[in-house]
């Protein structure tokens, strides 16, 4: 029997909607469905029937890299599931780096209209590089503009006080 493990990172309303579609791709006859959620959602999660382990994350935080769940480390997926609130997945890069810390043999998005499709962790570590240098970008953009605002503001000031 093939594992899939869901990561809820979405509403649970989205879940119930997603679930029918990753069910049709993947269905429970061939796959023993583990869902990895936050406390608070637990009780929600128990009314389906078909997951045979909820893995809660031990953290109140949001899913992130730095904060592994020893409980699954060892642990191996066919498949990890990640709901993302939107069309694109854009706002879920943490969830999608925290993937990296699973070990499994196929990642996949299920958006908002529960459309599924593979996310590599090449593609996750290119989010990545893309993230640093769009920081790196507005670092530099944002001390231009502070300097230029830093040299030229008391100018301006005094042009103004010798114009009353």
């Amino acid at each position: 029997m093939k594992k899939l493990l869901i990561v809820r990172s979405a509403s649970m309303q989205q879940l119930d909607k997603n679930l029918k579609k990753i069910m049709q791709l993947f269905p429970n006859d061939e796959y023993e469905y583990y869902i990895l959620t936050h406390e608070h959602s637990v009780k929600l999660v128990e009314k389906y029937e078909m997951i045979k382990q909820i893995v809660v994350y031990p953290y109140s935080q949001s899913f992130s890299i730095k904060r592994r769940v020893s409980e699954i480390k060892d642990e191996w997926y066919d498949v990890v599931v990640i709901p993302v609130a939107n069309l694109t997945g854009a706002g879920f890069f943490n969830v999608f780096q925290f993937s990296l810390s699973l070990k499994t043999k196929r990642r996949v998005v299920c958006n908002l209209v529960s459309e599924l499709w593979d996310i590599t962790p090449r593609q996750i570590y290119w989010m990545r590089i893309k993230y640093v240098l769009m920081s790196v970008i507005s670092i530099i953009f944002a001390a231009i503009v502070g300097l230029f605002v830093l040299l030229l503001l008391p100018l301006k000031l005094i042009w103004l006080k010798k114009g009353e």
